[in-house]
C-alpha cells in the first residue's frame, strides 16, 4: 500500500496536499522499515520541488536527509543527511513547524553520532528536547530516548558534554521570531543573562511582546524547571487584593500563599510594574534585598530564591520625578533593562508572525492557509499601532472570510479598510508599477518586460523588509534560496535596501 503512494512527484502535487502525505509515508518507509534505500528511490530530489513550494522542499529535505542517514556507512553518506537535514530544519523554521524542527533535530542527531560528533549531538537533542515539551510527541519521544542511551558514558572521555551554547530564545519558546535586527539584539541579550539570577525591566509599546519575552527569559534560564507565576499590578485586575495576590494573607482561620511564595526556585513576572502602590513598591524592594516577605515574616524557614522580571510601558523616570515610583526600587529592577521594539521597528518580522498566527489559529488537520502577496505587503507598509496584539487580531479577523475553495487564501480585500489604504498611500509613485511599463519597446522582447516587472516587485518587497532576504521570500513565495537565485539574475543587491544604522543593543 506505502509504494504506489510514494511514486515520484514533481510540485504540483503540492498543491493538493498529496506531497505531505507521501512524506508521511516516507517517514514511516525510513525511520520504521529499515529500508531506507528504498525510500531515497522514491522521494523526489530537492532539486525537483518548485521554489515556490517551501513546506514541499522541507518535507523533501526531511525525508531524503533521514534516509541518507540510516544507511549511512560512509562519511559522505552522513554529511550529505546530515545537510540536507539543515536545510530541513531551516525551512521549518521559516513556515513556523515545529513538528518538522524536531524531527530534523532527532535526524541531525544521528548524523552526528555517524559522524564522532557527539558533543554536537548533546546540542541537538537538547534543542529537540525542549520542543518535544511543548509538541507531547510520543513517536519522537521514543526516538529521543534512544539516541540517549546510545550515548557513550562521560568516563569514555570524548562526550563529556560542555555546559555548551546558550540555549536559543528563538527555538525555545513558540511565537519568539527575531528575523529583523532588532529583535536579534533582544534574543543576544537574552542568552548573555541567561546564568544571571539578577531582576530584569522589560519595557515596550503595550502589545509588542514583553510577556512572550519575560517568558523566554524564564525558559532559557537555569530555572526553567521551577515555576513561573504572573502578576499584574494594573488597578483594574479584579479578585483579591494586590497584595494578597503578591505576598499571600494570613487570618486567625486559614492562610493564603501568594505569588511570591509560589515562585519560588522560579520566576515571577510583575506587570505594569508602574502602577504598583508605594507600599508594596517598599515590600517589593525589600524581597530584591533579600528580606522575608511581610506574610512569612514569622516563619521558621522564610527565605525565597524568587528571581523577578518586570515589565511596564511607563517611563519609570519620569514616574520617579512625579513622585509615584521610588527611585530605589526603579534602580533594583533595571539592573538589566531589555527594551521590546514596536511592531513598525521590525517589519521584516510581521511575515512570520503572520504564518505563526496562521499555523496556531487553523482547526487541526485543516489546509494551510496562504496570504497573497499584496495582502502580505499592506501588513508590511501598515504602522500597527497594537503592535503584535494587533497582527494577530487581525490575521484572526481575516480567517473568518477565508473560503475553502479553491485554496484557502487571505486577499487584500479581506483586510480592514484602514490597513489596504495606509498601503496605498505608503507605495511610492516610483516604485509602483506603471501600466505603460508593460508595453513592449521595438527593441523589446517579452522577457524583457517580465524581467524588468518581476525585479520592480523583489525590490519593492526588500525595500519593504529592509533587506532581510528571509521575510522577503517569505512574501514572495520563494524559498531563500530561490530568492537568492533570481537576485543574481536580475542583478539585485540586498543590502542596498538595508538600512545603514546598526541596532542598539539592549543593555
Amino acid at each position: 500500500m506505502v509504494e504506489p503512494l510514494l511514486d515520484p512527484v514533481t510540485a504540483p502535487a503540492a498543491s493538493t496536499g498529496q506531497i505531505l502525505l507521501r512524506g508521511l509515508l516516507a517517514r514511516v518507509e525510513v525511520t520504521h522499515r529499515d529500508r531506507s534505500g528504498r525510500a531515497l528511490e522514491l522521494l523526489p530530489t530537492a532539486e525537483a520541488v518548485s521554489d515556490s513550494c517551501t513546506c514541499v522542499r522541507a518535507d523533501v529535505a526531511l525525508w531524503r536527509g533521514w534516509a541518507h542517514v540510516r544507511r549511512s556507512e560512509s562519511v559522505n553518506e552522513a554529511t550529505r543527511g546530515l545537510h540536507l537535514l539543515k536545510e530541513g530544519r531551516e525551512l521549518f523554521a521559516s513556515i513556523c513547524d515545529p513538528v518538522g524542527r524536531c524531527w530534523a533535530l532527532l535526524g541531525q542527531a544521528t548524523a552526528y553520532s555517524a559522524l564522532d560528533e557527539h558533543g554536537l549531538r548533546h546540542r541537538v537533542l537538547d534543542d529537540a528536547s525542549g520542543l518535544l515539551d511543548r509538541l507531547q510527541d510520543a513517536q519522537a519521544e521514543q526516538w529521543l530516548q534512544q539516541l540517549r542511551r546510545r550515548a557513550p558514558s562521560a568516563s569514555s572521555g570524548h562526550d563529556e558534554p560542555p555546559s555548551g551554547p546558550p540555549a536559543d530564545p528563538t527555538t525555545t519558546v513558540d511565537g519568539f521570531v527575531a528575523e529583523s535586527r532588532e529583535m536579534q539584539a533582544v534574543a543576544a541579550t537574552i542568552r548573555k543573562i541567561q546564568p544571571s539570577r539578577s531582576p530584569v525591566l522589560i519595557t515596550g509599546e503595550s502589545g509588542a511582546g514583553k510577556r512572550l519575552v519575560a517568558r523566554t527569559i524564564h525558559a532559557t534560564s537555569p530555572r526553567a524547571d521551577g515555576p513561573l507565576e504572573h502578576v499584574s499590578c494594573a488597578p483594574t485586575q479584579a479578585g483579591a487584593s494586590l497584595e494578597a495576590q503578591l505576598f499571600g494573607a494570613q487570618t486567625d482561620d486559614s492562610s493564603h500563599t501568594g505569588a511570591v511564595q509560589a515562585a519560588d526556585g522560579g520566576t515571577l513576572v510583575l506587570e505594569d510594574v508602574d502602577a504598583l502602590p508605594p507600599p508594596l513598591q517598599s515590600s517589593l524592594l525589600d524581597l530584591l534585598n533579600g528580606a522575608a516577605p511581610p506574610a512569612t515574616e514569622a516563619a521558621d524557614d522564610a527565605s525565597l530564591d524568587v528571581r523577578v522580571l518586570a515589565t511596564t510601558t511607563a517611563d519609570l523616570d519620569a514616574r520617579v520625578e512625579e513622585g509615584r515610583f521610588r527611585p530605589a526600587l526603579r534602580n533594583r529592577l533595571r539592573v538589566i533593562s531589555l527594551h521590546v521594539p514596536p511592531l513598525r521597528e521590525r517589519r521584516p518580522d510581521i511575515p512570520l508572525l503572520a504564518r505563526h498566527f496562521l499555523d496556531r489559529m487553523r482547526p487541526e488537520g485543516s489546509a494551510l492557509v496562504s496570504i497573497t502577496q499584496p495582502a502580505m505587503e499592506a501588513l508590511l507598509r501598515y504602522n500597527w499601532p497594537g503592535n503584535v496584539r494587533q497582527l494577530r487580531n487581525e490575521i484572526e479577523r481575516a480567517l473568518v472570510h477565508v473560503q475553502s475553495e479553491p485554496a484557502p487564501t487571505i486577499t487584500l480585500d479581506m483586510l480592514l479598510d484602514a490597513i489596504v489604504e495606509n498601503a496605498r498611500e505608503r507605495t511610492s509613485p516610483d516604485t509602483s508599477p506603471d501600466a505603460s511599463d508593460a508595453i513592449l519597446e521595438p527593441d523589446q522582447t517579452l522577457n524583457d518586460v517580465l524581467s524588468r516587472t518581476e525585479k520592480s516587485v523583489i525590490e519593492r518587497v526588500l525595500q519593504a523588509c529592509d533587506g532581510q532576504v528571509t521575510a522577503s521570500a517569505d512574501v514572495l513565495g520563494l524559498t531563500r534560496q530561490g530568492l537568492y537565485k533570481k537576485m543574481k539574475r536580475l542583478g539585485i543587491d540586498a543590502s542596498a535596501f538595508q538600512p545603514t544604522s546598526e541596532p542598539t543593543p539592549a543593555s
